[in-house]
């Protein structure tokens, strides 16, 4: 299967670019593309809900997900029975959200608020701050800007992980107010020395009360630690407190392009041209700053459904994982999922700096790729998931996959089933006919012919095939 595997990552032509279809999306492929960008993707029987809804519709179902029941989640993760007091347990509690939430864009933003607005249990050191950073993250995903980073700004793993917590009158600690407007409100070249200093003045006083090792810290405003004297902070001048700073960097220009920026380039694709984000911006700033907004309209917008956007995105490790459990209809416990992440590059709960991940490119290493592929054996790995050979037993009973690989009537069917499943049916005729050609049973004799072993076999290899494709690495 490695050598196949070679043969259909590099020998064919624009097979390992990923290139774009030729025109416009069709609706099906607008659903599927919509799917994994603002959640993981989606088995059979879910996208079949989706496509009733209609693109409109399912957009709405993923922005406005409060009133979509999520309580078989709940249940899960009781049964599971987690210690999120233990650092093993928090990883595995939140890949299980992300697998079988009913809200996939409440845990996709989740995510990228933990990439933006970083903390680390590397420097934390206890889980207890870190699942309430993560809770905080759920309860506001697609809230106001300002209330979301007034509430960060309030946040324990925050205020240890940059230090807010030791910031006091006449020795401001500057690090969480350079950050603050550097990676989370404005970039680099929007601020100045002066503003970096003034903004640690107004944090003066804001501290912590409980006990690290308890797992009870909550915020406290210390008022005697409070510098308030006046500050000139963006060219204004006057007692300003935190708040005060936050909500003036909201109101600047610049900040609103930021922040739309930064949510198109995780949902479509980075750097977009003024025309695309401009209108992205207007909607930000009429509706009083609302992340739902933004997010409603990026995933509206026309650009979101361009060439340039479809599988324009390496997929990152947590979206390869969850997106293949998710369009497989993988039964998991996720016991062993959070070190097969850490293999791919991305440890939840410990991004590597105050950056975040870098993403892109760097999700490729030759060790992270190994990675992946290893990931994908195990899936399909093992024996068959019933008597006669129907599907890999890491599959769920019923799933669409063990549905398929039942009902599939010769391996031509079977390979443009599973190339439609997971890569949009966009395959390149020479890729097709390899699958094909490893399918068919030798001397192109009748499948009920053969060993069953041979086509269990071959059935699972197939499938760890296309996962393994480049393709199905591109969101």
């Amino acid at each position: 299967m490695a050598g196949i595997g070679a043969l259909i990552g590099f020998d064919v032509p624009g097979s390992a670019g990923g290139a774009p279809p030729r025109g416009p999306l069709s609706d099906e492929t607008k659903l599927r593309h919509l799917l994994r960008r603002a959640g993981f993707g989606a088995g059979p029987a879910e996208l079949a809900g989706y496509r009733q809804l209609g693109l409109a519709g399912t957009i709405d179902r993923l922005v406005n997900y409060e009133a979509v029941d999520n309580s078989a989640l709940d249940v899960r993760l009781n049964r599971l029975g987690l210690d999120l007091t233990r650092r093993p347990d928090i990883g595995r509690w939140w890949i299980t959200r992300m697998i079988y939430s009913a809200r996939p864009l409440e845990e996709k933003m989740t995510l990228f608020w933990h990439g933006m607005l970083t903390s680390a249990i590397s420097k934390i050191g206890r889980p207890e701050p870190m699942v309430a950073q993560n809770e905080f993250f759920r309860a506001n995903a697609v809230a106001r800007f300002p209330d979301i980073l007034k509430g960060v700004s309030m946040d324990p793993a925050m205020m240890l992980w940059l230090d807010t917590a030791t910031n006091r009158k006449g020795h401001p600690n500057e690090n969480y107010a350079r950050e603050l407007m550097e990676l989370f409100s404005l970039g680099v070249g929007n601020y100045t020395e002066l503003d970096v200093r003034e903004a640690a003045r107004a944090f003066t006083g804001w501290s912590l009360s409980g006990k690290l090792k308890l797992g009870n810290l909550k915020f406290r405003f210390a008022p005697g630690q409070h510098d308030s004297g006046s500050k000139t902070f963006l060219g204004e001048t006057g007692n300003f407190d935190g708040n005060d700073v936050v909500d003036k960097l909201v109101r600047q220009p610049v900040s609103a392009s930021f922040v739309a920026g930064k949510l198109f380039a995780f949902f479509a694709y980075p750097n977009p041209p003024t025309e695309v984000l401009d209108p992205l911006v207007a909607v930000y700033q009429s509706s009083d700053y609302s992340i739902r907004a933004l997010v409603e309209a990026i995933l509206s917008s026309d650009a979101f459904y361009s060439p340039a956007a479809y599988r324009a995105l390496i997929k990152s490790p947590v979206d390869y994982v969850v997106g293949a459990a998710r369009t497989l209809g993988i039964e998991t416990d996720a016991k062993s999922i959070p070190l097969v992440l850490t293999r791919m590059g991305q440890e939840l709960f410990n991004p590597p700096n105050v950056a975040g991940w870098p993403g892109g490119p760097s999700w490729l290493t030759s060790g992270t790729w190994l990675a992946r592929l290893n990931l994908a054996n195990a899936l399909v790995g093992g024996a068959s998931g019933g008597p006669n050979g129907n599907g890999p037993r890491n599959v769920a009973a019923g799933s669409g996959v063990e549905t398929l690989f039942a009902s599939a009537t010769s391996p031509t069917d079977l390979v443009d089933r599973l190339a439609d499943m997971l890569l949009d049916g966009d395959i390149e005729l020479a890729q097709r006919q390899i699958l094909i050609d490893y399918l068919t049973p030798p001397g192109h004799g009748d499948r009920a012919a053969v060993d069953p072993s041979w086509l269990d076999e071959r059935r699972r290899g197939v499938l760890y095939l296309m996962l393994a494709m480049p393709e199905y690495h591109l969101g």
